[in-house]
């Protein structure tokens, strides 16, 4: 009897190596967006903290790797008016303790966040888990944005 090789575990489970070739569960897009998008509101009403600052500067970096891995496309001043807007956010946040967007500032970071959530329910998981190494390699280094050597 030829039995064919199956993908699948007794479970029903995919093997670890064809999932990574696929996109990540529509839950576990939805669930990464929603805290992305409360995290924004937070900023924007003034109860935002450095961490939260923190997490939608790392939304944003990760959303130009996967871009520039081909999930997606936006201009190259949307990242950078929204870096503006973080860094303007961040600075406030250490001179007066108050973690809040200025009202110009939502737009740009919107759109990056529009471009993340495509990105999220479309990029199969080895890309995700290729930007997160990325992005640790961007942390450990001397540069200030990943498009630092870009012209815009």
């Amino acid at each position: 009897m030829n039995k064919k090789k199956s993908n699948r575990h007794a479970s029903g489970r995919m093997t670890a190596n064809k999932a990574v070739l696929l996109p990540q569960t529509d839950k576990s897009a939805r669930a990464q967006s929603l805290r992305h998008h409360l995290v924004l509101e937070a900023l924007k009403v003034g109860s935002g903290n450095g961490q939260l600052l923190t997490d939608l500067v790392r939304v944003v970096y990760f959303t130009w790797y996967l871009q520039s891995a081909g999930f997606g496309a936006t201009k190259l001043e949307i990242y950078l008016e929204a870096e503006r807007a973080l860094a303007r956010c961040g600075a406030r946040g250490m001179e007066e303790d108050i973690w809040q967007l200025g009202q110009s500032d939502s737009p740009a970071l919107e759109r990056v966040l529009a471009l993340h959530d495509w990105q999220l329910q479309h990029a199969p998981v080895r890309a995700l888990l290729d930007v997160e190494r990325r992005l640790t390699r961007f942390a450990q280094s001397d540069k200030t944005s990943p498009w630092q050597h870009i012209d815009a």
